[in-house]
């Protein structure tokens, strides 16, 4: 055997790796009908090892790299071979087993020629025949011949078979840096590896790279079942882009698609293209095909436009544009439909439904519906950015053409039952002591026709101003901290609503001192507050006088003890604790009937409630109490980790005189003074548990259990359970009185009570096949609140799921349930792309909790 070190410009072949390190998805797939190669040939060549314990039936086994003495020598080519006849003027022959190593990369064949210009002696080219192999880390080249011309660079391989990773599946990344240990034992390839056949390779042109007659797949080499194929090929990786001529895909042999010409990516950087439509059915949009396009603008910027056809109300464009700063991020996101057929009918069908109402409110909603165009769009702008360590900005502006919008084209009951879209602009300041805060802020309100349901316009804030300091740990152990804000408050008033609502400013200010008193086993923090509010308003009909000024001072006493005690359970150690707590609350009684409501609501009664000062939210109201709250809190913290595994807790409030400040002071409202909710000496029993004693299992629940009437007056239970990412169960149950925004009845009975169950799930049935699907049931109305169900099948080169379901979208006028109804069917081929009628992910991860919407079409 002979072993010759030469300089590393002939190691030709590993510039022909170029082509297999392109991403495979790229590329074409399958066995060309020329092969004369069985596929366990195939199999065998590349390296494939049966196997029944994945999905793939089988994997790649790589062989050890072989390193020559010396290989840590930079720039060393080794070569070895078992005869030369060489000629110093002439051609060159080796021949035997050659093999050619550099770098951790390999050659082998049977033959090789070395032929050099007859007047300078120089080498122009190489040529290698028989069982030509060119090996690099999970990538592998076997021709029956190659060449290399010296002066042009041009490379070329005839008759090949490859075989390539494009990307692993936890990171998308074509990139793996192996160690010489790793190379130098046999290796198990992991990820997503592509194989395939050409009938001949050449480069012509640095980095580009063209193959004739080639095909592409992702699947065993045992079972391709899918294919592409194409006539001709082109790999730019100057360019970062692929294209295909007459390229066929085809599924068992069957060919499905033919296309002319196709442009793909054969990297993992942003490329402007086409991405993969979609089609399907939906009772809003009756049958939809889009075809979106996707346009790298720059680094920084991207937008998608998306053209789609919706055969029942025509066609609409969508545009995402997302854009990146130095400083910060944001997108903007805009819809156009240029006639909507659709809505033009619901507003011929509404005029004849409405027409004759005595409802003004009716009339009013009835009239901006006639108003309202067929060209109907939806805007929205997110934006953040920082622009030193203390300050930053803030944007939410979201705007639709008309009050129907959310309802034709929202994509869930939250977007669905949205009335209120917020539009504000903010600038933030955070300091040491001092945090400041200046806001604009709108809605745009919407009043969809409702029989029975009259959505209140809400006040602006153009602007709000608002400057909090704090200064702990200040002599003699004392906290300071001030509270202050300054909002002008404007309206609009409501359709069909003849009341004209006061406008103004408000101008706030509250002080604070705290003494934090703190033992092992005790803490004390007395506090002392005096709130400060001055009203200058306008269209108040004269009977509220301006400047309205308001004095209200502010005690508590938050107190608690601290218990603990090391227990054991399922052979883990774990601390117990014993947490009693104590809350006293003194706010007199100030007559503030005359205050107007800007921005102030009763806050729904919870465990954490129980310990706040004011009953309200906002600045409008300041609850009078004369009030001690007792709690009593359990925690199991794993003593090793130290993270809280159960937090258990019970509370309630002892009324020492009756609540006197309410929203309203109308006796037929139900906050008002008179109320027996108001008058009684015991609040509700709250209560609430957390558990996640173990990353598998996770429950967590609320109630309010009303000590008078002996019912609830809402709870929750949900229990989430996942063993792995593919295997999840939740179940839930709900409870609120008059919590059913839908029901159809105005007055205040058990109609209104809101009685849900909530079962979802994602589950393995059997080999490769998986189910999910969510069921939500209103009980008091007997309705379902949405129905979904779907099955998937994953295997090793493609993946398929299909499903359905309805959602309950409200009511019509005569109050029978309404429901969209859609299905989708998805397929992907992995390494090459996915089509299908419409995107289920953000349905499916947003109806079941703990569900990866990236887990479809991956490989764990």
């Amino acid at each position: 055997m002979y072993v010759i070190k030469i300089k590393p410009y002939l190691f030709i072949l590993i510039s022909l790796l170029i082509f297999i390190s392109t991403r495979g998805h790229a590329a074409t797939p399958p066995i060309p009908t020329n092969s004369s190669l069985t596929r366990e040939a195939i199999a065998k060549q590349l390296g494939w090892v049966n196997s029944t314990e994945n999905r793939c039936n089988g994997y790649y086994l790589e062989a050890p790299f072989i390193y020559p003495q010396n290989a840590n020598k930079k720039n060393l080519v080794s070569v070895t071979t078992d005869q030369v006849v060489f000629s110093s003027q002439g051609t060159s022959v080796l021949q035997g087993k050659i093999s050619i190593n550099y770098a951790g990369q390999e050659i082998t064949a049977n033959k090789a020629y070395l032929y050099r210009d007859p007047q300078t002696q120089k080498l122009t080219s190489v040529e290698f025949i028989g069982n030509v192999r060119l090996r690099a880390p999970d990538n592998l080249v076997i021709a029956k011949q190659g060449s290399f011309n010296f002066q042009t660079k041009a490379k070329s391989l005839r008759d090949l078979t490859y075989r390539t990773k494009i990307y692993t599946e936890t990171t998308k990344s074509t990139k793996h840096d192996f160690s010489r240990e790793e190379l130098q034992k046999q290796r198990q390839t992991m990820g997503v590896n592509a194989w395939g056949q050409a009938a001949a390779f050449s480069q012509i042109q640095p980095k580009i790279t063209e193959l004739d007659q080639a095909s592409y797949t992702t699947c065993s080499p045992l079972n391709p079942v899918w294919q592409v194929k194409a006539s001709h090929i082109e790999l730019n990786k100057n360019t970062g882009r692929g294209t295909a001529s007459h390229a066929r895909l085809a599924v068992r042999k069957v060919p499905i698609l033919y296309m002319p010409y196709f442009d793909f990516s054969i990297d993992t950087q942003r490329k402007t293209g086409f991405l993969w439509p979609t089609f399907g059915t939906s009772s809003k949009f009756g049958h939809y095909f889009t075809a979106p396009f996707y346009w790298n603008i720059a680094p920084n910027y991207d937008t998608t436009i998306t053209p789609a056809y919706l055969s029942l109300r025509g066609v609409q464009f969508t545009d995402l544009f997302r854009y990146l700063t130095h400083r910060g991020s944001g997108k903007i996101n805009a819809s156009f439909i240029p006639h909507d057929k659709a809505f033009a009918i619901f507003k011929d069908t509404s005029q004849n439904i409405y027409q004759d109402s005595s409802s003004s409110a009716v009339q009013a909603e009835l009239n901006r519906l006639q108003q309202d165009s067929a060209t109907r769009y939806s805007v929205s702008w997110q934006d953040s950015t920082s622009i030193n360590h203390h300050w930053s900005t803030h944007i939410d502006i979201n705007n639709v053409s008309d009050d129907y919008y959310l309802r034709d084209f929202g994509n869930n009951t939250a977007e669905i039952t949205q009335n209120q879209l917020l539009q504000e602009a903010d600038l933030s300041y955070k300091g040491e002591n001092w945090d400041f805060l200046g806001r604009l802020q709108q809605y745009q309100t919407l009043h969809p026709l409702d029989s029975d349901h009259i959505v209140q316009n809400q006040y602006q804030r153009l602007p709000q101003l608002v400057l909090n300091g704090e200064y702990p740990d200040q002599p003699y152990g004392l906290d300071y901290f001030i509270n202050n804000e300054l909002t002008h408050f404007n309206i609009h008033k409501t359709p069909g609503v003849n009341i004209t609502q006061p406008t103004g400013q408000r101008i706030h200010t509250q002080p604070g001192i705290s003494l934090p008193l703190n033992w092992p086993y005790l803490f004390i923090t007395p506090r002392a507050q005096l709130s400060l509010t001055e009203y200058v308003l306008t269209n108040t009909g004269g009977t509220v006088p301006t400047p309205l000024r308001r004095t209200i001072p502010i005690y508590d006493i938050s107190s608690g003890l601290f218990f603990s005690r090391d227990i054991t359970l399922f052979s883990n150690d774990y601390q117990q604790t014993l947490e009693p707590q104590l809350y006293y609350t003194y706010v007199p009684y100030r007559n503030q009937s005359s205050v107007p409501v800007f921005d102030t609501a009763i806050n729904t009664l919870t465990y954490d409630q129980l310990f706040t000062y004011n009953r309200f939210s906002g600045i409008d109201r300041v609850g009078d109490a004369n009030q001690i709250s007792i709690g009593l809190t359990t925690r199991i913290i794993d003593s090793n980790s130290g993270s809280e595994k159960v937090r258990a807790g019970i509370g309630e409030i002892i009324y020492f005189a009756n609540r006197r400040v309410t929203l309203c002071n109308n006796l037929s409202c139900t906050d008002n003074p008179t109320n027996p909710s108001n008058r009684q000496t015991l609040s509700p029993l709250s209560g609430i548990l957390n558990y996640t004693l173990n990353p598998q299992w996770n429950a967590n629940g609320t109630a309010i259990w009303n000590t008078q009437s002996k019912k609830f007056d809402n709870e929750t239970i949900v229990l989430h359970y996942q063993p792995t990412e593919q295997r999840i169960l939740n179940l839930g149950f709900s409870y609120a009185r008059n919590g059913d925004i839908f029901s159809g009845v105005s007055t205040n009975t058990s109609a209104n009570n809101l009685m849900l169950t909530d079962f979802s799930f994602a589950w393995p049935i059997k080999y490769n096949w998986s189910a999910v699907g969510r069921w939500s049931q209103d009980w008091n109305k007997s309705h379902f609140q949405s129905l979904l169900y779907g099955l998937q099948y994953d295997s090793c080169c493609w993946a398929m799921r299909f499903g359905g379901g309805r959602q309950f979208t409200g009511l019509t006028s005569n109050n029978t349930f309404q429901y969209n109804t859609q299905f989708y069917i998805q397929f992907t081929l992995k390494g090459l792309g996915s089509v299908g009628s419409g995107n289920p992910n953000t349905l499916l991860g947003s109806s079941i909790s703990g569900y990866q919407t990236t887990l479809f079409g991956q490989d764990a």
